[in-house]
């Protein structure tokens, strides 16, 4: 597993899977220039998690692995201090999934928890 770095610590960690998976859906975009993770208010867990492409903005805390930018603000970065994205692929995988050590429970469905 690759891990990501900072300036200050290390908040996230992507496995081989998701790098690749990134990389390849990258390639499509034009102005993005990397992946970024959020938590928001809602959700059938009372958070839920925001996952999409896109651009640095000030204040984010900027990770990189392999070449594969991952952008968190700063108040979601208190909720994901130790999680891994990974990729499942296959006949019956998810796709990207989150995998935050902080959530004390989460829902069937996967994208909101509870902390």
């Amino acid at each position: 597993m690759e891990t990501t770095t900072t300036t200050q610590e290390t908040l996230l960690n992507l496995s081989p899977k998701a790098v690749a998976e990134v990389k390849r859906l990258l390639e499509n975009e034009k102005e993005a220039t990397g992946l970024r993770l959020e938590v928001k208010g809602g959700g059938c867990s009372g958070m839920s998690y925001g996952l999409g492409f896109d651009t640095e903005k000030p204040g984010d805390h900027v990770m990189e692995t392999e070449g594969v930018k991952v952008y968190l603000d700063p108040k979601s970065a208190v909720y994901l201090k130790g999680t891994l994205i990974d990729f499942e692929g296959g006949l019956s995988g998810k796709g990207f999934v989150i995998k935050n050590p902080q959530a004390k429970g989460s829902c069937g469905c996967g994208q909101s928890f509870t902390v």
